[in-house]
């Protein structure tokens, strides 16, 4: 009796053409699974990249918005120096500025801007005698037919121009007169 209550119990069958232990073959395809990870997969590239495109559209309205500043910014520069019609290319024309600007100052005092400013507050009582121009610095002589208050306001005047600073150097009172001699330089 033990025999055969023993045989029964022992093992279990062995494997077969239709029965499958756990070490056989390839795993078998499961087309839904795989699409569940295909998709779980898919939805997380996307966020990925929406957040990066997300956060590359933030910063190209930030610099976009600092460009319109600094473009607003500059044209109040150029507008404030060049008036307010500054054209086209308003860096050309602050670049041909200063290049008069410079060769003004290369050149020195032009003399006939020197007897424009003189003669744009000048009355009939004026008389220029002489103009000496070395450089940045000259002299102006001449006489004056009125008393030394008339000169004084006409000197004032002059103290007005924009690009010339003229002072007294010497007066000397003449009958019915004076005699000037003023120094001019550039502002």
């Amino acid at each position: 009796m033990t025999t055969s209550s023993t045989a029964n119990t022992s093992t279990k069958p062995a494997a077969s053409g239709t029965g499958r232990s756990a070490g056989s073959g390839p795993p078998k395809f499961r087309s839904g699974k795989a699409s569940r990870r295909f998709l779980r997969n898919l939805v997380w590239v996307l966020v990925i990249g929406g957040l990066f495109l997300g956060g590359q559209g933030v910063r190209y309205y930030l610099h976009y918005r600092q460009l319109q500043t600094i473009r607003a910014e500059t044209e109040k520069l150029y507008r404030s120096v060049l008036g307010p019609d500054i054209g086209g290319s308003p860096f050309g024309r602050l670049q041909f500025e200063h290049g008069k600007l410079l060769a003004s100052k290369r050149i020195g005092l032009d003399p006939l801007s020197v007897l424009a400013a003189l003669s744009r507050y000048a009355s009939e009582d004026l008389r220029v005698d002489g103009v000496s121009l070395s450089g940045t610095q000259g002299r102006v002589r001449g006489h004056f037919n009125g008393d030394e208050a008339e000169f004084m306001r006409y000197m004032g005047k002059l103290s007005d121009d924009d690009r010339y600073l003229f002072s007294v150097y010497k007066i000397d009172e003449l009958g019915g007169g004076m005699s000037f001699s003023l120094s001019v330089e550039p502002k």
